[in-house]
């Protein structure tokens, strides 16, 4: 029974990480068979239900088939393995209410199970009622195991209509929020960059204003309305604001609440091409931002990303006012420029050209990305009323975003941590900034690139040949989701025996202990959620 409770409370688990998307929790069951029917565990159960009936036709009495039943499920028990390995159930309202539903379908089940199975066998064999209890209820919870993902998906698909029906409420209050909030709303998307981008806009105009962003990882619709129900205050005078876009409408789902008066749009790559299905859905999600600025808005833009370069002559095209930033010293016409950049692995050193004077920056973020990022946040501040030379200063003191390129040392070794940075661009930039570092031996850990539809293999064998040109060890995470890593690295000349493997991230400690030494340099390249856990 414990065995099967957590079956079910591992997919409510990963229902929550798929948004509680009942098509998207169908598809995880579809692609993961091999964990969704515990065949170990019902080979074990029929064994049981074997020995049951068995016993039914032997002396010994029914205690006999609750110990050799308890022994069992002792057995399962000790060999479990959750699917909870990066992140735990978060106990929200919302799960609560699945728990429950999905409580009551399983007890029906077993309920519906045992009931027959006793009737059945009481048919057949004259056997004490304690012992046909047992077999019923050994039956009952042998079907309520395999049915689980099931029983999760029935019990997400009965509380849709609530769930939407309180998502409404929720959402109607934060819109009435925001029509009463008398600051500044300043939102930021893009395929990346865009959480780094917040945190360093929020950063600039810090320097003269009260500023609240939203909390690191919140950038879909319901997270962003509980953030303005419940932290966003009448005396912030800024409203730093990250979107993200899992699908079309959702950008302008969430500015329908913020009305932001000025968006800046970080990049349009391939990020959630497997979402969107074509890069020109994935543009125009991005463009929803820019669709809905004011009259007397402003889209910023950066000019060094071709795709968003695009949209920024589309909206000019439509009349609306846009700022171009980007790094070079060519004719572009940008409103925000870098030159002379000097990238190191303490960080970098750049100019700043603008129509408000020239400033030399420099800043301990890492990677000529984050270059960009520190542009494209400039432009935001000075359009709200802070001077270039405070914003120089604001950039020195700038930390790194969470796990994006941050920079951590413990015991004589140096990590590089960029989990939450899952493109290919991302990838790529990040071994530029490990092969900067000098000293011990360069490892990777990755459990690749995903989401990507049909370039997905071959985005994956290109981060792999550019691994084989910088690393000394690679450690990948999931056999089958980085064989097309593997064989890039392969294909870029990289010795097979300096690639590891792990199952999952609850293994990498003990693969890294055998190889790492002091002074050796630790990327960290994207994590994972455990609907890609290869436990089966």
């Amino acid at each position: 029974m414990a065995v099967v409770i957590m079956r079910h409370l591992d997919l409510i688990y990963l229902a929550q990480l798929e948004r509680y998307n009942s098509a998207r929790l169908r598809g995880w069951i579809a692609r993961h068979w091999g964990i969704v029917l515990d065949g170990r565990g019902a080979l074990v159960q029929v064994a049981v239900l074997g020995v049951g009936v068995f016993l039914a036709w032997s002396p010994l009495p029914a205690i006999a088939f609750y110990i050799v039943w308890l022994v069992a499920g002792m057995w399962l028990k000790s060999r479990w393995s959750s699917l909870q390995v990066s992140q735990q159930l978060q106990w929200t309202p919302r799960t609560i209410r699945l728990v429950a539903v999905t409580f009551l379908l399983a007890v029906a089940a077993v309920l519906v199970t045992s009931g027959l199975t006793v009737i059945l066998l009481s048919r057949l064999i004259v056997a004490p009622l304690a012992l046909l209890v047992g077999i019923g209820l050994a039956a009952g919870l042998l079907v309520m195991s395999e049915v689980a993902a099931g029983t999760v998906l029935v019990a997400n698909l009965s509380l849709a209509p609530l769930e939407q029906a309180v998502n409404q409420r929720f959402y109607a209050a934060a819109k009435a929020r925001m029509r009463q909030y008398p600051g500044e709303v300043v939102g930021i998307t893009g395929s990346y960059g865009k959480t780094t981008t917040k945190f360093i806009a929020a950063t600039l105009l810090q320097k003269r204003y009260s500023v609240f962003k939203t909390p690191d990882g919140v950038n879909a619709t319901m997270g962003i309305v509980r953030v303005v129900r419940e932290a966003l205050r009448d005396d912030h005078q800024f409203f730093v604001v990250e979107v993200a876009a899992y699908g079309p409408g959702e950008i302008r789902e969430v500015c329908e609440i913020l009305r932001p008066r000025i968006g800046i749009l970080t990049a349009v790559g391939v990020q959630h091409l497997e979402r969107f299905g074509t890069p020109e859905r994935i543009a125009e999600a991005k463009y929803e931002l820019i669709d809905s600025l004011p009259p007397d808005g402003l889209a910023i833009v950066n000019a060094d990303d071709p795709g968003a370069l695009r949209l920024a002559e589309r909206a000019r095209r439509e009349g609306r006012r846009v700022l171009l930033y980007g790094v070079g010293e060519d004719e572009r016409a940008l409103d925000v420029r870098g030159k002379e950049v000097k990238l190191s692995s303490h960080g970098s050193a750049f100019r700043v050209e603008t129509r408000y004077g020239t400033v030399m920056f420099e800043t301990r973020l890492l990677g000529g990305w984050n270059i960009a990022n520190i542009l494209g946040a400039t432009a935001a501040a000075l359009e709200c009323g802070v001077p270039l030379e405070e914003i120089a200063d604001g950039v020195k003191s700038l930390t790194p975003a969470p796990k994006r390129l941050e920079l951590r040392e413990e015991g004589g070794v140096i990590k590089l941590i960029d989990v939450a940075n899952a493109n290919p661009l991302g990838a790529q930039m990040a071994l530029e900034v490990l092969s900067q570092f000098k000293g011990g031996s360069k490892i990777l850990i990755t459990p690749g690139l995903v989401e990507l539809g049909q370039i997905e293999a071959e985005e994956n064998r290109r981060f792999g040949r550019a691994a084989a040109a910088v690393c000394d060890y690679v450690l990948l995470v999931g056999p089958q989701q980085t064989q097309p890593l593997r064989e890039g690295l392969l294909e870029g000349g990289f010795a097979s025996s300096r690639v590891l493997v792990a199952r999952h991230s609850g293994e990498v400690t003990d693969h890294l202990k055998a190889i790492v030494r002091e002074g050796d340099i630790l990327l960290y390249e994207n994590r994972l959620p455990d609907t890609y856990l290869e436990l089966a």
